[in-house]
This record gives structure tokens, sequence and C-alpha cells, in this order.
């Protein structure tokens, strides 16, 4: 008895199948009246939704059989996918060289007659069938056909109906969870802005109410500085948002990073500078001089609140890139949490958060660096917790 041949889509026909997901669910009462409607109209013992998977039918419901499966080898279904633009009919399984030697024929449950008709998805391919079987042969009315290519159309239906329905209650997962997500992230960047203006406020109350000479210099330091970090949050947070959006834009102009540094570096705190070496060769690289300042600085203050005492800022050409590295002698991320750090909104196991509070520094840094042509990894490597920005480098 040779097995049915297979379709020449059958990777495309399982993908199609596997995006149902109802191999091996339960039984349904829906589907079981359609089979029960099946055997009836037909006049058969057996009625069945059988499913035709990669190496077995598998019935989603039955009537008249005990069997919830057979190997695909011996299934009479598996012939009936083959054509799903039309009923497979056999009228005496036993005078059929397809099937007289089937051990479904010559044994139980002793098949003589066998109608499918396929169940097509929307993309086209078969599924499986709704079929009726006797242990006699016999024939099908005209109008018992019609029934039963019906009913299949029914099943299908139902089958679409019930994706659908699972479609909708993923995405309606999905949204609550990005919904909380944007709760909880919008909560963080309420607090993140709060607390440098809240200071900013109280610093203008102190000078407002007269601060000695000596005291005034750095409360207006203080002030500067706390602006500047709700300066740096906002730009994060417009990035991102453009880049939701798709509205982010950069430029490419030859870009001295030395330059970029110093730029960099001269505008943070003293407390964060005051323990970073730089090593600058002469490097122009192609990229727009605003977001790199905006990279270099989300790495030099991740390094500084997460990592150890000694930062190096190096830049160099190599080849036709120019690197430009922030390294530090802290102990470095979980090689488990590498890629995670540039996820919005992640944290690494050990508390690390990317490098603002509210989880955008990193992931907003590969972003620009990606939309200029280069990249941002990280490793860690003879001691050293390593970010590097890699830029085409200006060959002009």
């Amino acid at each position: 008895m040779p097995p049915a041949s297979i379709p020449q889509n059958e990777s495309i026909r399982l993908a199609d199948l596997r995006s149902f997901d109802i191999l091996d669910t339960v039984a349904e009462e829906a589907y079981d009246a359609i089979t029960y409607l099946a055997a009836e109209i037909c006049d058969v013992p057996i009625a069945l939704i059988s499913i035709v998977d990669k190496e077995r039918q598998w019935f989603k419901s039955r009537v008249g059989l005990d069997a919830t499966e057979t190997h695909r080898d011996l299934a009479f279904c598996a012939h009936a996918i083959r054509e799903p633009s039309s009923l497979l009919i056999v009228p005496d399984a036993s005078a059929d060289p397809r099937f007289s030697t089937n051990p479904l024929v010559t044994d139980d449950p002793s098949i003589r007659f066998y109608a499918g008709a396929p169940l097509v998805s929307p993309a086209g391919n078969a599924l499986g069938t709704l079929c009726v079987i006797d242990r006699e042969p016999r024939v099908l009315t005209g109008e018992q056909e019609k029934a039963l290519a019906a009913l299949s159309i029914q099943v299908m239906a139902l089958l679409e109906l019930r994706r659908t329905v699972r479609d909708l209650e993923r995405k309606q997962r999905e949204v609550k969870a990005a919904t909380a997500q944007r709760d909880s992230f919008m909560a963080t960047v309420s607090h993140e802005i709060r607390g440098p203006l809240t200071a900013v406020i109280g610093y203008v109350e102190l000078l407002r109410a007269g601060l000695p000479e000596e005291e005034r210099a750095e409360a207006l330091a203080s002030v500067a500085r706390e602006a500047a970090d709700v300066e740096y949050l906002i730009e994060d947070l417009l990035v991102s948002a453009r880049a939701e959006a798709d509205s982010l834009r950069v430029v490419a102009v030859p870009v001295r990073l030395d330059a970029q540094i110093a730029q960099v570096l001269e505008g943070l705190d003293g407390a964060v500078t005051a323990g970073v070496d730089t090593v600058v060769e002469g490097c122009r690289a192609i990229g727009d001089p605003a977001r790199v300042r905006q990279i270099i600085r989300n790495l030099v203050t991740n390094a500084f609140r997460y990592g150890g005492d000694s930062i190096t800022v190096d830049a160099r050409r190599s080849g036709k890139w120019c690197l430009l590295t922030v390294s530090d002698d802290g102990p470095g991320i979980a090689a488990a949490d590498r890629e995670l750090v540039f996820e919005p909104f992640k944290q690494a196991a050990d508390g690390r958060d990317v490098s603002a509070s509210v989880g955008l520094g990193l992931p907003i840094s590969r972003l620009l660096a990606e939309r200029m042509g280069g990249s941002l990894t990280y490793r860690f490597e003879s001691g050293r917790s390593v970010f590097e920005l890699s830029l085409p480098a200006f060959s002009g």
C-alpha cells in the first residue's frame, strides 16, 4: 500500500496549520455538532474532523470511532488534501488499489466507503478534511456531497474564528503589558524629572533668600547641574519618541571625535569627569555631531554611575572605522544581560539600569549609532567593562 505523496507546498501547508494551534486541543461542542450532522446527513456510522500533521492525522472531533489519531501513511485524508478543490470519494476501498491493503481496510475499523471534503484555509492550504466513513460500500447523493462540502466550510470558519479570538487575546495581553510598562515608565520619568526640578527650585529659593557670596557660585553650579540632567533626560525621551514615530533624522558630516569628547567632558559635572582619562588619536568619523555627543555622554554617565573608579575614554582609527570606547574597572555586566541592557526599560540582574534610570540611554545610543551607519557593543576584557562605538571613518 503506497502512502499518499507529499504535497509540493508541504512546508507552507504545515506552517499554515501551526498558525491555527489546533492540534491536540480538547473536544469542543461546536465541532462535535458538525461531525454529528455529517454522519446523519450522509447516513454513515463514522464521521471525523481530521487534521493532517507531518506524520499523523489527528481527529479534532469524531463520531463512531474510538481512535484519536492514526499514522499519516494510513490516512485516506492524506490523499484528500492533495486536491483541495474537490471531494475525495472512495465507493469501495477494498476494490481500490490505493487502499485495498490498508490496515484500516483489512482490519478494524474495516473501512469500505470514504468521502472527505478538504478543510481549506484562507491561504489555500488543505489542513485536513471533514470525512464520513462506512463499513459497507456505498455512494452519496448529489445533495449529500453538497452538504458535506458545506459543512467542511463551517469547520474551517470555526477554525478561523478560533484563531482570530486567540490572536485578539494575545494582542490584548500585549497591549495590557505595554500599557503597564508605559505607565511604569511615565511614573519613573516623572520621578526622574521631579527630583532635579525640586532641587533647582530649592536652590532658587536659597538664592532669593540671599546666600552669602561664597555660597552663591556653588548653588548656581548645582542649579546648572540639575538642569542639565533634566535636559539630557528630555533629549533621550525625544529621540525615543521620534524613533517610534519614524521621524528621527541624523546628519552625516565629518566629525572630530576628540572635539566631541572634550565638549562632552567639559559639560559634565566635575564629580563625573574627575576620574576620567582620555587617550585620543586624531580620527574623523562620519556622523551627526550632536548625536555623537549624546552617545558619549550616555556612556560616560553610565560608567560613572555603575562602573569602577577608573574610567577611560579612547578614540582611534582602525581601518575604515573610527572606534570610540568608554571603559571602567568595575565588575562588568553578566554575560546573560549584555544584550538586555540595550533593550528599552530593561535592567540587568545585578540591578544595573541602562545609562539613565528610565532605561533609555544605552538603547538610544545603539539606535543612534546604527542610524549613523555604525554600531555600539559591549564586552568585558582584561578586567575592564568596555562599551565600543564604531562609526565610518572619514576618508577625505
